[in-house]
């Protein structure tokens, strides 16, 4: 109301660059981080050429080719993976395309976001027909989830063949770019 009167207390040091003055709710005042701002951090990573599967194994997608990375976080090498910088809530979507030796061979292409290591969101293409299955299947996934510094992101794949001479399973990249996943931060959490 405007008849109360607050006591504030300052802190008796100079803030470091990007601080903000925060409260502990009884009036002492301290500097502390502004934590980041949403959609700072993003990349874009794109399977560079045509990746060997073996049939309906899941295998860690090589997106070696990035298209962006503004906080240098996605590695585009060995691990293939995106190490979450700050806590926060990100936007992560990606695309799979599977295919075989160009015979119409494909009964599924399914792919998955793993975090540290273990499998939490998968989606199937189901192209399955009695004749003349699909030779590519793409699938795709777009999830928002809560990570925390550190986290790191993993896409897997895998496509299952019809088993009728189709021994050629592949993750397919063309100049249509039918492979890549990203992802951004959409708020910053404390």
């Amino acid at each position: 109301s405007t008849s109360s009167s607050y006591t504030l207390t300052f802190p008796g040091t100079d803030p470091s660059a990007d601080k903000f003055l925060k409260t502990d709710g009884s009036g002492n005042l301290s500097f502390a981080d502004a934590g980041g701002s949403a959609g700072a951090n993003a990349f874009l990573a794109i399977l560079g050429s045509n990746q060997s599967v073996s049939d309906n194994t899941w295998t860690l997608i090589q997106y070696d080719t990035e298209s962006y990375d503004t906080g240098a976080d996605y590695t585009n090498s060995s691990t293939f993976k995106y190490t979450v910088p700050t806590n926060g809530y990100y936007r992560f979507y990606g695309n799979v395309a599977g295919a075989t030796d160009g015979s119409y061979g494909i009964n599924f292409t399914t792919i998955g976001l793993y975090k540290n290591g273990s499998l939490i969101y998968q989606v199937f293409s189901d192209t399955h027909q009695s004749s003349h299955a699909a030779d590519v299947a793409t699938v795709s996934f777009d999830i928002t989830l809560s990570a925390s510094a550190t986290d790191y992101f993993q896409v897997y794949g895998k496509v299952n063949g019809t088993g009728s001479g189709h021994t050629i399973q592949q993750f397919y990249s063309d100049s249509s770019r039918r492979s890549w996943w990203g992802g951004y931060q959409i708020a910053w959490v404390p």
